[in-house]
């Protein structure tokens, strides 16, 4: 495994990722999720050996290991993946994106339909710009779209305060105790616990500021039509999901044409990349 990669891209910006899997192997993309990094990858390390997968991570802008972008937007993300592959050799691959992770797989299917094999969407977050995909948020998710808008400030301090309470062993037991229990049972695993504040902190390696970034985009209308999108397109969603309603695994599901949706009752957020990784792999094959 190597988690410390980057290529340079042709504005200068660097772009991080990090290799799971198999090295020759069929590659498949991981966009990680809200807040997250390159690091999430691992989540699917033994899925992706087991299915004979390169597994490649990467950090969306301003976190992890990859330059801030001023001014970016969900659809830009496609360009540094094209850079991307195109500079690793990669003529064909598949994406697989977690939580808010989610409108970036579209973007790609969006734009990429010539390179992209297969896009899979795992406990995704829709566009807003779709109404059911806003009144289906949970109340603390509204409240931090309101900050984002008429508080930035507070929310940086807010998202300050809670990497702080990540490293504090007391505070994050009280956070995954929040968890529905089949996600807090995932935790209970001491590796996939550090596993998880370690991409967390990732993700903050440069400040807060891409955080903000990678929030303040799911809360804008969307710069595409989900119904444009000319590729397979596989929905992962678990039932017990508290971060990422059903209905908006539902408006992919209902709105992208070639979209295959697998709904899994008894999963959760998490714990359906844990249960389900080396299907959720396949499906991308």
């Amino acid at each position: 495994m190597h988690s410390e990669n980057q290529i340079q891209l042709v504005d200068g910006r660097t772009l991080g990722y990090a290799e799971y899997g198999c090295q020759n192997g069929f590659p498949v993309l991981f966009f990680h999720g809200f807040p997250g990094s390159r690091l999430e990858a691992e989540k699917l390390h033994h899925a992706a050996l087991k299915t004979n997968v390169r597994l490649i991570g990467l950090d969306r802008p301003g976190m992890g290991l990859s330059s801030i972008q001023n001014n970016r937007s969900i659809l830009a993300w496609a360009n540094d993946v094209s850079e991307f592959t195109t500079v690793l050799n990669i003529k064909t691959f598949s994406i697989i994106g977690h939580s808010g992770g989610a409108p970036y797989v579209a973007a790609c299917a969006y734009r990429m339909s010539d390179k992209v094999h297969k896009a899979v969407i795992v406990s995704g977050i829709a566009p807003l710009n779709y109404q059911e995909a806003r009144t289906s948020l949970h109340s603390s998710q509204k409240y931090m779209l309101w900050m984002i808008k008429y508080c930035p400030m507070v929310l940086k301090w807010m998202m300050k305060s809670s990497l702080k309470a990540l490293q504090n062993p007391n505070q994050l037991k009280k956070m995954l105790k929040q968890l529905p229990e089949v996600d807090k049972k995932i935790f209970e695993n001491h590796h996939n616990q550090n596993s998880m504040v370690l991409s967390l902190k990732e993700a903050f390696r440069q400040n807060v500021v891409g955080v903000i970034d990678d929030f303040r985009l799911l809360g804008k209308l969307c710069e595409f039509d989900l119904e444009k999108i000319n590729c397979p397109f596989i929905v992962w969603q678990g039932g017990k999901d508290q971060q990422a309603p059903v209905k908006h695994a539902e408006i992919y599901a209902n709105k992208v044409p070639q979209a295959n949706y697998v709904f899994l009752e008894e999963e959760g957020h998490i714990s359906i990349l844990y249960n389900y990784g080396e299907k959720i792999i396949e499906s991308a094959l």
